[in-house]
């Protein structure tokens, strides 16, 4: 019980779900840019500039989180097996995968199902070595591995693992993850399925619950998120909204913000400011999706996985599915529909619904860590417009670009001689 909780720790560092896995991916595609206030913090990543001397803390943090992980799943044949053993092992595979699949997505070379390109390093066993990396192919096979270990583990339990909230990963926590992990590896009926057996388990909230969920981390329609309970454990929202000076060190894009309807989308009012200040400069449009609760600056949960995701997912997967069209315009329409007051449903189809769907995960997920990996997977690139400007100097970053996958960090080239480097670092 004590290993599991450090492994939960690590999720709340920088380089995982305090930040790289948060807003940093929106910041590096269009929906967040550098604000005026900005120091210097993410400047590189946000211009594309990083090399290998560059970190995120991505790669140190997932592992370190892994080495957590494998203590709890190494040493768990040592105790008797039944259902006690069955919560903590399955939550530790679960949280492994999430690591190893988050890995995947910085640093991997592609996301091909059956692809021999480069991935991340596979690790299980807690050794001192020289791991070499795996291919992508074999990443999704031990990622798919440990997540349906876990969701047969965690489906006969002592105690209900959310018992005090969603911050711990459940069975249906699992099934939410392994319909994101089947959207990127392309198993659209898979997707399909898992994303299906957490929408029938539960409903979108109402917009009231939904702006609570921002406002107060109300749980609503949250699945899994990393808990953030005190200032010490760290301000998740600090760079993008200052309750006190109406500031933003990272800002919102006008791209994004101009795409809800400003007077009936919850999601404006929960995610956009726009700035009260005479002469706001560049930073028209604040983010306040982390507000801070209880008048913290910055103190929110990270919504790592929620409900309206399912639903995106279910809807960008019929999409690839044969005679399926009907069915994800559906599921956009009801999210729609939970979101704005008195949208009347559309009827889309073929390359218009998949656009649609596309933006309404832009709407819908903004600052949750999705766009950056989003345009990577559809083979699209970032096209900035007028939004590049100020300190957000670099505009355009063409699909396929090298940069799109990150640099493995150099100390670990230097430690490492079975360690190869991505393309052009």
């Amino acid at each position: 019980e004590t290993a599991l909780t450090s492994v939960y720790s690590a999720l709340r560092g920088d380089g995982l779900y305090q930040e790289s896995m948060v807003y940093l991916p929106d910041l590096m595609a269009d929906n967040l840019r550098i604000g005026d206030s900005n120091g210097g913090a993410l400047r590189t990543e946000a211009n594309w500039q990083y090399s290998s001397g560059d970190d995120i803390d991505t790669w140190e943090e997932a592992y370190r989180l892994i080495f957590r992980a494998n203590l709890v799943i190494e040493n768990a044949a040592r105790f008797e097996d039944g259902t006690q053993k069955n919560r903590i092992l399955g939550q530790a595979l679960a949280l492994r995968a999430l690591s190893h699949f988050d890995l995947l997505r910085y640093y991997g070379a592609d996301y091909g199902r059956n692809s021999a390109s480069k991935g991340v390093p596979v690790i299980e066993v807690n050794e001192v070595g020289k791991p070499a990396r795996n291919t992508v192919a074999e990443v999704y096979d031990k990622v798919f591995e440990d997540l349906l270990q876990a969701r047969t583990l965690l489906g006969d339990v002592d105690k209900d693992v959310q018992e005090n909230g969603p911050y711990f990963m459940d069975q249906k926590a699992v099934n939410a993850l392994l319909a994101r992990v089947s959207l990127y590896a392309g198993e659209w009926q898979n997707a399909v399925d898992y994303a299906t057996s957490v929408i029938s388990s539960s409903t979108l909230a109402n917009p009231a619950d939904y702006a609570a969920m921002w406002a107060n981390d109300a749980d609503a329609e949250v699945i899994f998120s990393v808990i953030f309970s005190t200032p010490d454990e760290g301000r998740l929202g600090s760079r993008l909204f200052d309750i006190n000076t109406n500031r933003s060190t990272i800002t919102l894009t006008a791209d994004v913000a101009e795409l809800y309807d400003a007077a009936n989308d919850v999601r404006f009012s929960s995610f956009v400011l726009v700035n009260p200040d005479a002469n706001p400069g560049d930073d028209v449009y604040l983010p306040i999706k982390y507000p801070g609760r209880g008048g913290e600056r910055g103190l929110n949960n990270a919504k790592v996985l929620r409900v309206s995701e399912m639903y995106l997912i279910r809807a960008e997967a019929y999409t690839n599915i044969a005679g399926q069209d009907a069915a994800a315009m559906a599921d956009l329409n009801a999210l729609r529909t939970s979101r704005i007051t008195g949208y009347a449903p559309e009827n889309l189809s073929g390359a218009a619904l998949a656009d649609a769907i596309e933006v309404e995960r832009r709407k819908e997920l903004v600052a949750e860590g999705h766009r950056w990996f989003d345009l990577r997977r559809l083979g699209k690139g970032v096209t900035r417009g007028a939004d590049c400007r100020g300190l957000t100097t670099s505009c355009d970053l063409a699909a396929g670009n090298f940069r799109f996958a990150f640099p493995i960090p150099q100390d670990e080239i230097l430690a490492n001689p079975n360690m190869v480097q991505n393309d052009q670092y």
